[in-house]
């Protein structure tokens, strides 16, 4: 039995990308939802009293939208830091550079989890225009930083062909862990826009 107990916490749902497939936009009518600060220091004396009482230690996997885009990010990171709790952030490549990931580092991060949702022309219809090439040109910045670089895929309908592929240019980078997850539309307005694609 694994000693952590792990917790994907969304701290904010702020974004510089709007996947097709993301189900924070699912409804085009979203209002943009951010957690507090002082609820934030809350979740995580929650967190920590949970897994004490599981007599587990707690693994963080700091999410949203981009994590980084929270105003109070490095606050936060500050706090967990002090608490020596190991945690992963799963964001987007936009903000990352020598310095930010060094210092996401020297705060405890292991792990930055990009996604990578097909080859270039497939990955930039799904995400952002230029999403592919950033994200690939970031994977030996985190890796240099000490931090151990993962890529998630979403597999639907409209990649699963370029699986082989891309498993092959995930490769070539040198990425520490490659990783699915199945599209799973939010409800059924969504899943045949879809199927439109």
């Amino acid at each position: 039995m694994s000693k952590f107990f792990a917790y994907q916490w969304h701290i904010t749902e702020r974004c510089d990308q709007r996947c097709k497939h993301c189900y924070i936009f699912a409804d085009a009518h979203h209002k943009i939802v951010e957690t507090p600060f002082e609820s934030l220091v809350k979740t995580l004396d929650n967190i920590l009293d949970m897994s004490e009482r599981m007599k587990r230690l707690p693994y963080l996997y700091i999410t949203g939208g981009d994590p980084i885009l929270h105003p109070r990010f490095w606050d936060l990171l500050e706090l967990v830091g002090s608490k020596k709790i190991p945690f992963s952030i799963m964001g987007n490549p936009y903000h990352l550079d020598e310095e930010v990931c060094a210092r996401m580092h020297s705060l405890g991060c292991q792990k930055y989890q990009l996604s990578i949702d097909g080859l270039r022309d497939t990955h930039d219809q799904l995400r952002k225009k230029g999403s592919y090439d950033i994200t690939l040109e970031k994977i030996p910045i985190i890796k240099a930083s000490g931090m151990r670089c993962a890529v998630m895929t979403t597999v639907s309908a409209m990649n699963i062909g370029e699986i082989p592929p891309l498993i092959d240019v995930i490769a070539a980078h040198k990425v520490d862990i490659f990783s699915f997850a199945r599209y799973c539309p939010p409800d059924k307005d969504s899943a045949a826009k879809w199927h439109k694609i």
